[in-house]
């Protein structure tokens, strides 16, 4: 059984807390296209919605996974929720929101799920209620892990881009190359959708699995969606690497536990997907994205 099979239960939970958080970036931060301006960090601890300000306060929340709380700290102020086994995310919510009014953060958020098959409130979820404090540090660090790659590998090009967090909609950690040409999504009424997919893109992403890849996995998606059409790997690309005509998308599945796992290898599947969706989108003049940077390179 997989990792995501295994320990279901425990990451939809999770999912569900990030949401929370995710919203509240969202309700909170300067709107940027792409809507990078909701993706959460990735910390040394968990995830975190970064610097945020409401009213007179600068305020950040996080959820750290090794001292297993909830954090809302203010420049003045710092307040707890402590995350356990059985603590459902009705509970969850209501918790956060008075925690924050204690500090002076009257926060206000839609509560209705996003790209979740659950779409309870979260003021009225009692189902939710699975943490595990292995499990968590083993999310932690396949977060810290998918980061770390996606940071080496999309860090150096000389183009526009998204760097890599958590994208609390569908819990994968991404990053996004830009190709800089308006490509409206064909249905304005999706409101996700319409904003997340409005430029010509490759992201380069890493989700934990499903129930039809049960291991963690990288995945490179080009937009405009592929349609029709069967790619191809070749042997530019690490073994293992497919794609996926149903998802539209290059895969790269991890079998191995997280500490045998070659950087390497998925920093080459990032490269050949890379190259090849440019080469499938057709995008002109791009050369110039992979010169090198005229710095030493680090060890």
């Amino acid at each position: 059984m997989g990792f995501y099979k295994k320990n279901k239960n425990e990451i939809i939970t999770l999912q569900l807390l990030s949401q929370i958080l995710g919203k509240i970036k969202l309700e909170y931060a300067a709107q940027e296209p792409q809507w990078a301006h909701v993706i959460l960090d990735i910390t040394p601890r968990g995830f975190s919605t970064g610097l945020l300000h409401h009213h007179s306060l600068y305020f950040k929340i996080e959820v750290d996974l090794i001292k297993n709380l909830l954090i809302i700290e203010t420049e003045s102020s710092e307040v707890y929720v402590k995350l356990a086994d059985g603590k459902s995310i009705c509970e969850y919510y209501q918790e956060i929101m008075s925690q924050a009014k204690k500090v002076g953060l009257p926060l206000s958020i839609q509560t209705k799920p996003q790209e979740m098959e659950t779409q309870t409130p979260f003021e009225e979820d009692h189902i939710h209620h699975h943490y595990n404090e292995d499990v968590a540090t083993q999310i932690l660090n396949w977060f810290q892990f998918a980061w770390k790659a996606e940071q080496q590998f999309i860090a150096p090009f000389r183009q526009r881009k998204i760097y890599p967090g958590l994208f609390w909609g569908t819990f994968d950690v991404s990053c996004i190359l830009l190709y800089n040409e308006l490509e409206p999504f064909p249905d304005d009424s999706k409101i996700i959708e319409r904003a997340a997919f409005d430029e010509q893109m490759v992201e380069f992403g890493f989700w934990l699995g499903d129930e039809n890849v049960e291991n963690p996995t990288f995945f490179t998606l080009p937009y405009p969606f592929v349609e029709e059409v069967e790619l191809k790997t070749d042997k530019s690309f690490p073994k293992g690497s497919y794609f996926s005509s149903t998802m539209a998308e290059y895969l790269y599945e991890i079998k191995e536990e997280i500490d045998q796992v070659d950087t390497d290898k998925v920093i080459q599947f990032m490269e050949a997907s890379c190259r090849s969706s440019i080469a499938y989108l057709m995008w002109e003049n791009t050369s110039h994205y992979f010169e090198q940077l005229k710095m030493k390179k680090k060890e």
